[in-house]
């Protein structure tokens, strides 16, 4: 071959595969069943623990080609970690290693475990027309119980009622709707226990992929229908109003 010829080839191969991702899988327990395409997957850094308790699926390394010369976002690692976790039915991912671009590496290679949650999220067997019926009962109640709508992007509706089965807790706050991913109606929400005075609550707010944040708020007898939760110091408090039983 002319090495005008090879020299063609060579910048078509360039062409094709000069921001092409190599990755390698190495299965270390039974796969699950293929989640839809749509499904999120969290994305658990190296510094944070899993909120839950897992087993590992399977291993993979995402890097690059031989023939890659330049590289692309952090994203399209992630992606393709979330593309064969769907695939393989994990949960997560749970990065273990990074490494920068560098002088001799046009990407980010990416080395983490594919995770599957292997217990049940804690979760109440009630709906909103139980908790209507549960709030009728010939009782006093306490003011944080009822119907509340956290005013986030979903509007996620909640209902809160009196639980003491885990130490520490008072009360409970759970979804009256089915969320985003693996999340349904009577997941848990928060975890909160009454604090130093009357209308002060304390616990513990989960994200969607279900981190705690300790949380610390005060229901003020001059508006008993609103309260906020401050999830770090430099966001936004999430607002939460109460509801009308009858608007479920």
């Amino acid at each position: 071959m002319s090495f005008k010829h090879w020299g063609s080839g060579l910048v078509l191969i360039g062409a094709l595969t000069g921001c092409g991702t190599m990755s390698d899988y190495t299965p270390q327990g039974v796969a699950g069943q293929p989640k839809p395409g749509d499904y999120p997957i969290y994305v658990y850094p190296e510094e944070l623990t899993v909120p839950r308790p897992y087993a590992v699926v399977g291993s993979m390394f995402v890097g690059e080609t031989l023939f890659t010369i330049f590289g692309g976002s952090f994203e399209e690692e992630l992606n393709t970690l979330r593309q064969k976790a769907r695939r393989v039915g994990a949960d997560a991912v749970k990065i273990t290693s990074i490494q920068q671009p560098d002088f001799l590496h046009a990407k980010h290679r990416v080395e983490a475990e594919l995770i599957r949650f292997t217990q049940p999220w804690e979760s109440l067997p009630m709906d909103a027309a139980e908790l209507r019926q549960y709030l009728r009962a010939d009782r006093d109640f306490d003011p944080i119980e009822g119907f509340w709508r956290i005013q986030d992007p979903g509007q996620t509706p909640i209902g809160i009622v009196a639980s003491r089965s885990k130490p520490g807790r008072d009360f409970v706050a759970f979804l009256l709707a089915p969320g985003s991913g693996g999340w349904r109606t009577g997941d848990k929400k928060l975890d909160l226990a009454r604090g130093e005075r009357p209308g002060v609550y304390r616990g513990s707010y989960f994200f969607e992929d279900y981190r705690r944040v300790g949380v610390a708020f005060t229901l003020r007898p001059e508006n008993p229908d609103s309260f906020l939760i401050q999830l770090s110091v430099d966001s936004v408090p999430l607002r939460v109003v109460r509801e009308a039983g009858s608007a479920y």
